[in-house]
């Protein structure tokens, strides 16, 4: 027999009260009576329930401490607009932070060199042939290949690729110049694109897509993965705001 909450339930077998207590309908609280005793006693008493069956502890009280996240990383310090360009420091808005800036790569200068070197290879030989006839002035052929070395030169040190809290400012070439200017905000995506001679020399193509599906491409850039992520940093920063 089982006393459970003031009501005598039974009489059940050993294995219908194991079964009763796995099921939670009595507990080893309730009181027993086996058969031929007259005094009832807790289940909890009898062995045979005792070592077969165990009531499951209670879950551990839920903490009220909030979990702590780590906190989103601060985006680097501004940069000084004295040490960039003219056409980042004319267009840079009030209260603009520049960020980060980089390169065009000295890679973006081989081909001008081998059009240098193959001028040469033509002109030096003309020019002697003239200096023989008393054509001194052919000599002054040599400013073609000086002015494909200074032309490229020029173009690749005024190049400014700078990336404030706001805007992805870009203005490539002297002579030939391609701006760009994009809001952080309106940035899809970032890509990357480095061969084996740019993961070498540590330049590459990044492509810049923006919302709507438009994109631009800037080829030879100087560590293009940091410039990536300097990006990314500015896009996660301005979210957690």
């Amino acid at each position: 027999m089982i006393r459970h909450e003031g009501r005598e339930l039974g009489p059940y077998s050993e294995p219908e009260v194991r079964s009763r207590l796995i099921a939670g309908t009595i507990q080893l609280s309730d009181l027993g009576l086996s058969e031929g005793a007259t005094d009832w006693a807790p289940l909890s008493s009898f062995a045979q329930f005792a070592t077969s069956y165990r009531e499951p502890p209670a879950p551990p009280p839920t903490s009220a401490v909030p979990i702590q996240t780590k906190p989103p990383t601060p985006p680097p310090p501004p940069l000084d607009p004295g040490s960039l360009g003219s056409y980042t420091t004319a267009t840079l808005q009030a209260n603009e932070r520049p960020l980060h800036h980089t390169n065009i790569h000295w890679m973006a200068l081989m081909g001008s060199i081998f059009g240098a070197a193959l001028a040469l290879i033509f002109i030096v030989p003309i020019a002697m042939f003239a200096s023989w006839k008393a054509y001194y002035w052919a000599w002054l052929l040599l400013i073609i290949p000086v002015f494909i070395l200074l032309a490229a030169a020029v173009g690749v040190k005024t190049s400014e690729l700078v990336i404030t809290d706001r805007r992805v400012l870009i203005k490539v070439g002297f002579i030939r110049r391609h701006t760009f200017e994009m809001f952080i905000s309106k940035i899809e995506s970032v890509a990357v694109y480095q061969g084996m001679m740019g993961r070498i020399f540590n330049y590459g193509t990044v492509e810049i897509r923006g919302t709507g599906g438009s994109a631009e491409s800037f080829s030879t850039i100087a560590d293009p993965l940091q410039f990536r992520d300097a990006i990314q940093l500015v896009q996660s920063t301005s979210e957690s705001r």
